[in-house]
């Protein structure tokens, strides 16, 4: 027994708990839905060192820097995004062109490159870098059709490829003179159903995804279903709860809007609550909430913790001045409901989400 502990003990510690690829990737995924990062560096981290000349351990290490860097507004981990983001093409691009391999791995390969440039094209927009956005988006859309000719039931490639043929149909008409291709918009979203119901890696991606597409083609109804079921599934994802609380408030669903943001407050202070700007915005829509509601003393309260919180964020944030104007008059609306009996008492929000 001894000398099979010392075996054990020698061996390198990802020897020991050796995992397929889709294992580890799927596990590191489904921990990022999550938004328990630790745990999918964890095991991104063991793809990419158990498997470090496949691309797709280092595709969803960037992914998962930049859902980082979106859920926390922060580009600490920009440059690393990148190099993750062009060691998945460099790999992906050098594997698939070697003779003789299989047209399901040459698919695979494929995808993974447009994957890489399609996370890139996203960052470059976010950041208003528009040429770059829509030239490495030209190219993740070349790439993913190559992918799908190769092999059609790689259904983890019909996601962005929906996404983007959605955006097309509902995009200004001088962006035709970049895409000039007609898109239609059933096709898009067939392709968005495929990925939900057949890819490996994208389902709850997809499903998230196609939450939005169809509130932008005016089907809450059936968006909240979904919105709804991501969050039983994952109900400490902050991610998921905003998408739930979009659709809620465009439905007039505004108790249930109130008690998910008193989620999501519980959540942003629990896990980033030195994000002033995640904070106040989450104190603004409970402050919305609760006037529609008719709480107006509980509205006033939100409404200045939310001008104080978001003065603190950093310049430049999308709505900031608009949200301080709000909010400030909105209290000023409110005054006369003031009183010192007001107590905003968070316990049992808790009894919503995992520990």
């Amino acid at each position: 027994m001894n000398l099979l502990i010392l075996l054990t003990l020698s061996v390198p510690v990802d020897s020991i708990f050796w995992e397929p690829l889709d294992s580890l990737i799927v596990k590191g995924l489904n921990y990022a839905y999550a938004e328990r990062y630790k745990e999918a560096h964890l095991y991104f981290d063991l793809a990419i060192k158990n498997y470090p000349e496949n691309p797709i351990g280092y595709l969803y290490k960037a992914a998962l820097l930049d859902l980082y860097m979106i859920d926390f507004e922060t580009d600490v981990y920009e440059n690393m995004f990148y190099m993750y983001a062009d060691s998945a093409i460099d790999k992906a691009s050098r594997i698939r062109m070697k003779p003789g391999l299989p047209n399901d791995s040459v698919a695979l390969y494929y995808f993974v490159e447009g994957s890489a440039y399609a996370y890139k094209a996203i960052r470059k927009g976010r950041n208003k870098e528009y040429i770059s956005a829509l030239n490495y988006g030209k190219k993740s859309i070349e790439l993913l059709k190559k992918s799908l000719a190769y092999d059609s039931t790689l259904y983890d490639a019909y996601l962005p490829l929906g996404v983007f043929e959605f955006a097309m149909t509902k995009a200004p008409g001088i962006l035709k003179i970049f895409v000039p291709e007609n898109f239609s918009r059933e096709e898009a979203m067939r392709k968005i159903e495929l990925s939900i119901n057949k890819s490996k890696y994208l389902r709850t991606y997809a499903e998230n995804a196609y939450t939005w597409v169809l509130l932008y083609d005016n089907q809450a109804d059936s968006a909240i279903k979904i919105a709804e079921k991501l969050v039983s599934e994952y109900p400490s994802s902050r991610t998921f709860r905003w998408t739930l609380s979009y659709c809620q408030r465009k439905l007039g669903k505004w108790d249930e809007a109130l008690k998910n943001h008193e989620v999501i407050l519980y959540l942003t202070l629990r896990d980033q609550p030195w994000n002033y700007y995640n904070v106040a915005l989450s104190l603004y829509y409970l402050s919305i909430c609760s006037y529609v509601v008719g709480d107006k003393r509980r509205s006033l309260f939100y409404a200045r913790q939310c001008a104080d919180e978001m003065k603190k964020a950093p310049d430049g944030k999308p709505l900031k001045d608009r949200i301080i104007r709000v909010a400030q008059n909105l209290s000023q609306r409110l005054e006369k409901y003031q009183g010192d009996d007001l107590f905003v008492d968070p316990k049992g929000v808790e009894k919503y989400v995992i520990p």
